[in-house]
């Protein structure tokens, strides 16, 4: 499994096409070698010319934009430019950000009709080399019948997963028990702790780095290397992202 970087962690530093240059040097020398483009948190056009702009920076600083994550909605709107911009960077993986949380309220009929949408925009994309996979939160793990949500769309559509350690934890789900489970569908992994603070006791915890939260990466990450995860991807909400991520990169370690 190769390590990288979701670029949610660093959005906020890449709101000009300067920043987002300085951005990419600067992960460059942390040892970032692999992206996952948050492309909805762009503060640039989704079109090549924003794909052509983010390939140079990530070519100049020898890195590698692996997957790409999109919402739905953007995504399905035109495919072929969707493609379009996948090829310009180099991208195997559109990662579907969120699930569609009106379907989700209708039960199963409406997670029918998602799963349905994915197959349909799955299928498409892989007329160009391009494969889908589904991002989790902790709404998916709503049961809705006899299953949660997550259990529904893994027996009911053909797409891969892009599971989210923190959202996972917050969810009340269990990451090893879901890399087993999905063995071979989770192409990408991403990476952020879980932490409880005094702040948080009566509610849900917050993510922080690596090794400073309760989920037991050690274990997570040799689960993930024997279940087929390619990529791992850092990604946090933090206040100091490039601190965080060297931290977060020193706390992963694979025996």
């Amino acid at each position: 499994m190769q390590i990288g970087l979701q670029t949610f962690t660093v959005r906020k530093l890449m709101k000009t096409p300067g920043l987002l240059e300085r951005t990419f040097a600067k992960l460059s020398q942390l040892g970032v070698v692999n992206l996952e483009l948050a492309v909805d948190y762009l503060s640039f056009p989704f079109n090549t010319g924003t794909a052509k702009l983010v390939a140079k920076a990530a070519r100049e600083n020898g890195i590698a934009v692996r997957s790409c994550q999109i919402k739905y909605s953007t995504a399905a709107k035109d495919v072929p430019a969707t493609a379009a911009f996948m090829g310009e960077l180099g991208a195997e993986f559109v990662v579907n950000s969120l699930i569609d949380l009106k379907l989700l309220h209708k039960g199963e009929a409406g997670l029918g009709k998602y799963c349905s949408m994915l197959n349909v925009l799955g299928e498409r994309l892989a007329k160009d080399g391009i494969r889908l996979a589904h991002h989790n939160h902790h709404y998916e793990f709503i049961r809705v019948g006899d299953k949660n949500a997550l259990e529904y769309l893994a027996q009911n559509s053909d797409v891969l997963f892009a599971l989210d350690t923190y959202w996972i934890q917050r969810g009340g789900g269990n990451i090893l028990t879901l890399l087993e489970e999905l063995r071979g569908r989770v192409p990408i992994l991403h990476l952020r702790d879980y932490a409880m603070t005094k702040s948080t006791l009566l509610g849900a915890g917050r993510d922080c780095e690596i090794g400073r939260g309760s989920i037991p990466f050690k274990a997570v990450l040799k689960t993930a290397e024997i279940c087929g995860v390619q990529y791992g991807m850092i990604e946090q909400n933090t206040k100091t992202p490039l601190t965080s991520i060297e931290v977060s990169l020193g706390g992963i370690i694979v025996d």
